[in-house]
C-alpha cells in the first residue's frame, strides 16, 4: 500500500470511529451534495476537536455549507505546502497560505494551476503589508483548457469586523482583493477576514477563476505544519 492509499485508509477509519458514519457526515460531507439540496453541514466544536485532521466548512455560491477534512500536505516549489483537503465524493480543495490555487472534480469546472514567481501576500501576511498592495500570478482553468491567464490583484485592507467561526465570535479585520484578468477585460474581487490577535486567515470569499464559482472557507482546525490557513 502506498503512502498515499494509507493517507485515505486512516482518514477514513479515524472519521468513522468518531461516529461520522452516515453519508452526509462522511469524510467532508460532499460539495456536490450542496448542489442538490441538502442543508448546511454544522458541527460540534466537540466533533472538530476530536478529530486529528485540520478542517474547514466550503460553500460553492450561495450554497449550503460541507466539512472538509485535510487529507493530504504535499511539497510545493514554495516555502509552504499545498494543503489538500477531501470530501466524501473525492472533491478536492488545494490551499496554499489560505489561497485557493487547484481544485479537482467540481462539478461546474476546475482551477487547474496557480503559478507566481514573487510571494503571493497572503503568505507574507496581509496584516503586515502597506496597503493597496499589487501582485500578478497566471491561471489555468477548465472547461475550455484556459491556460496562463495573467491575473491582476490589488488588496486593500477594509474595517474590523466580528465574524461568527462555528458560533464563536473571532475579532477580524476584512481585506479586499481586487483582481483583474487583462486579457479577457474581466474583474472580480476576493474577500478575506484575517484574526487580528494570530493573523491567520479566518474565512475568505475566493473566486476560482472568470465563469466559475466562487468557494467561501470558513477555517476550523488549524494544519499545525506551517503554513497560516
Amino acid at each position: 500500500m502506498t503512502k498515499t492509499n494509507q493517507a485515505i485508509v486512516v482518514t477514513l477509519i479515524a472519521l468513522i470511529s468518531s461516529g461520522c458514519t452516515q453519508r452526509i457526515q462522511d469524510l467532508g460531507d460532499s460539495l456536490k451534495f450542496a448542489y442538490q439540496g441538502y442543508p448546511d453541514v454544522q458541527k460540534s466544536w466537540n466533533e472538530i476537536n476530536a478529530l486529528p485532521y485540520a478542517s474547514l466548512y466550503a460553500q460553492l455560491d450561495n450554497g449550503p455549507q460541507g466539512f472538509m477534512v485535510l487529507a493530504f500536505v504535499e511539497p510545493s516549489q514554495h516555502p509552504s505546502p499545498n494543503l489538500k483537503w477531501l470530501s466524501g465524493d473525492n472533491e478536492m480543495l488545494v490551499t496554499r497560505n489560505g489561497r485557493l490555487v487547484k481544485t479537482v472534480n467540481l462539478t461546474d469546472g476546475n482551477l487547474t494551476a496557480t503559478h507566481t514567481d514573487s510571494p503571493d501576500p497572503l503568505s507574507v501576511g496581509l496584516n503586515t503589508i502597506t496597503m493597496p498592495h499589487t501582485w500578478s500570478r497566471t491561471i489555468d482553468w477548465q472547461p475550455g483548457n484556459h491556460s496562463g491567464y495573467r491575473a491582476d490583484s490589488t488588496f486593500k485592507r477594509g474595517k474590523p469586523q466580528n465574524v461568527s467561526v462555528n458560533g464563536t465570535p473571532v475579532v477580524t479585520t476584512h481585506y479586499t482583493e481586487f483582481v483583474t484578468i487583462p486579457a479577457l477585460d474581466t474583474q472580480y474581487t476576493n474577500d478575506y477576514w484575517i484574526a487580528n490577535d494570530t493573523g491567520k486567515i479566518i474565512k475568505s470569499y475566493q473566486h476560482l477563476a472568470p465563469g466559475l464559482p466562487a468557494v467561501t472557507l470558513t477555517h476550523l482546525k488549524s494544519y499545525q505544519g506551517g503554513e497560516d490557513d
